[in-house]
């Protein structure tokens, strides 16, 4: 599978081509999403392991058998949520770097976008980023390791372009900046500070320093 980012601008697809606009939905690509739409909710509710097909089916309105001409498995349909998250937050991105021109702005753009994009509480935009690869069901992990590192090769631009010093290693900067930016799933706390001002206060942290020599 291609790990192209998207142009700017263009909605993602996992395969990195652009979509165009989104064409009517058959009866079937329409059930299809139902069903997609309902395991996101209750996976986020109960847990990948404590919601069933069964369970999916049930609140799809659907016979359970029927899960299985859409989904051969229920590690298909996790991976088809996982999916439809993880697109979700790489198009979060790609719109918002679509107006900045400068470096430190566009990388500024991005960590609000992904603080945001983790803080709206649904697990299949979490997912990628608060459990471990040795996690991931053996049946989907490539797909799902392969939709984390086309979400990570936009940092991975974004800091190239940065002006720093010789003496900085970008892979470490990135998986610094990354970790900061996710942990906030742990201790964030609502009323609190905004996704935007966690996400800038991280960036300027490290742009920065602490220390007042």
């Amino acid at each position: 599978m291609a790990t192209n980012v998207p142009t700017r601008g263009k909605k993602a697809k996992l395969d990195g081509k652009p979509r165009g606009e989104a064409p009517l939905l058959t009866k079937g690509l329409q059930a299809k999403a139902r069903i997609i739409a309902v395991a996101e909710a209750l996976f986020t509710k109960q847990g990948i392991d404590g919601a069933s097909m069964r369970d999916i089916a049930a609140a799809a309105k659907m016979q359970p058998a029927s899960m299985y001409y859409y989904f051969e498995s229920k590690d298909e349909l996790v991976w088809a949520v996982w999916e439809k998250g993880g697109l979700e937050l790489l198009n979060r991105l790609n719109d918002a770097l679509a107006l900045e021109t400068d470096p430190w702005r566009r990388i500024e753009a991005a960590c609000v976008a992904h603080v945001a994009g983790l803080l709206d509480w649904r697990r299949a935009n979490q997912i990628l980023f608060i459990l471990p690869p040795w996690q991931y069901p053996p049946s989907i992990k490539a797909r799902v390791i392969a939709l984390r590192n086309v979400y990570e090769k936009v940092f991975v631009d974004l800091i190239e372009d940065l002006p720093l010093g010789n003496n900085v290693d970008r892979r470490y900067m990135r998986l610094t900046l990354i970790g900061a930016l996710s942990w906030p799933l742990f201790w964030y706390k609502k009323g609190g500070d905004t996704p935007a001002t966690i996400a800038k206060t991280i960036l300027a942290m490290l742009r920065c320093g602490v220390d007042d020599v």
